[in-house]
């Protein structure tokens, strides 16, 4: 080796290392590998997670202004499969985040997807009269509120006092078919993020009802078959 090329060759040593780039940290979005075979489906969470990404990234390398324990800014998702039938798919998803401040958010979020029409729909999009099967299962859904209300609380809540009220369920609550049966649904299952339904320090209401006589009824004629009745 000559003598320009040991200093060349010493000086790169000596150079500082360019900075790699920062890795992102505290985000984390997952889904079962079983979806991969329902590729609308996959193409679908992907694009909800690039829209999350797109969102909190600009966190996600920044220390939280809090401090310990919030050692970094969080956006998570995570996808689980609750219900296999012909013609849906329903999944539920937990969902969290820590922007700032004394303690982060999480809730449960669902996802109903049309296998043929290859497409997410909304819970009220499985009926034909929307209002009249909220209206039907309004009064179970409200019972159930008030006796997990019981559980948390251990007393009765008046309607008339913060957090004793019962939210309209369709625009306050998560909700999807559930639980098969014979090839049918058998539940309901409904969400409430905290805020909702109660304060923070009660966490969310995750709520069940059985699908009562009377809503397959109201079910578009394509969903019928799945509905008990």
């Amino acid at each position: 080796m000559t003598m320009r090329l040991l200093l060349l060759a010493l000086s790169l040593l000596a150079a500082p290392l360019a900075a790699a780039p920062a890795k992102v940290t505290g985000f984390s979005y997952v889904w079962p590998k079983t979806l991969e075979k329902t590729p609308a489906l996959v193409a679908y969470l992907k694009k909800d997670r690039a829209a999350q990404y797109k969102d909190y990234a600009p966190l996600f390398n920044e220390p939280p202004e809090a401090g310990p324990p919030h050692d970094s800014y969080e956006n998570g998702t995570s996808w689980t499969v609750q219900t296999t039938l012909p013609g849906l798919l329903i999944l539920t998803g937990q969902r969290w985040a820590y922007t700032g401040g004394a303690h982060g958010y999480g809730y449960t979020d669902s996802l109903i997807w049309g296998v043929k029409a290859a497409r997410v729909t909304s819970f009220s999009g499985l009926f034909t009269n929307p209002k009249a099967a909220e209206a039907l299962l309004t009064p179970l859904y409200c019972r159930a509120l008030d006796k997990e209300r019981m559980v948390k609380r251990g007393e009765p809540t008046p309607r008339d006092e913060i957090f004793g009220d019962c939210p309209k369920l369709f625009e306050s609550a998560e909700i999807w078919p559930d639980k098969q049966v014979y090839g049918k649904f058998s539940r309901i299952g409904m969400s409430l993020g905290a805020y909702t339904a109660g304060p923070y320090a009660e966490g969310s209401y995750d709520l069940e009802i059985i699908i009562p006589k009377g809503l397959k009824a109201l079910v578009k004629p394509q969903y019928q078959a799945l509905f008990p009745g």
